[in-house]
């Protein structure tokens, strides 16, 4: 029974723990590196609006593919935006003092993520759940042209190197806590 208990406990640790500290190692080390933070979040901005996209062209009656790709952006969107909530933004507001850019942006995640519930709970062959996709779409578009242009700018020159360096690691960790 102990040895089960124990191996019990090292399954747990191997497959929930040490992701997370493996992924805040590699994020340290791709920043060590001279990998920006910034451009690993612009690439999840790319693979979220490259899903956005295809869920808005899919026809009326694809309603497994819109399930999947439903599924799919939740999970990027859902890992993206724990890592900005839990690192970037409070960066942001605290080392910035950008307190109402950071507000604006935790809001604007709110409104994302009940645009995903309403699409998740909808029928997907409803004529409404194309209409909503777009919404989220236009959302998700003009929220990544704020960060890239405004709030990634101010927060990389206000940080210092080593700074960076850790935002990078912390990112990849939370990220790693959701995939």
């Amino acid at each position: 029974m102990a040895a089960f208990a124990g191996g019990a406990a090292l399954a747990v640790i191997a497959s929930r723990v040490l992701p997370p500290l493996v992924a805040q190692m590699a994020g340290t080390a791709r920043a060590n590196a001279g990998r920006d933070p910034f451009d690993a979040l612009a690439d999840d901005h790319r693979h979220i609006l490259a899903l956005l996209s295809q869920m808005v062209q899919t026809p009326i009656d694809a309603t497994v593919r819109r399930t999947q790709l439903l599924l799919r952006l939740k999970r990027r969107l859902s890992a993206h935006a724990v890592a900005e909530e839990d690192v970037v933004y409070p960066m942001l507001h605290d080392d910035v003092h950008a307190t109402e850019d950071a507000k604006q942006l935790y809001g604007e995640h709110a409104e994302m993520k009940m645009h995903l519930f309403a699409l998740e709970r909808m029928a997907k062959d409803d004529p409404r759940w194309l209409a909503v996709a777009h919404e989220l779409k236009h959302v998700v578009t003009q929220h990544i042209r704020q960060e890239e242009t405004v709030d990634f700018p101010k927060l990389r020159r206000a940080l210092d190197d080593r700074e960076i360096i850790s935002l990078s690691g912390n990112v990849a960790r939370e990220k790693a806590l959701l995939l």
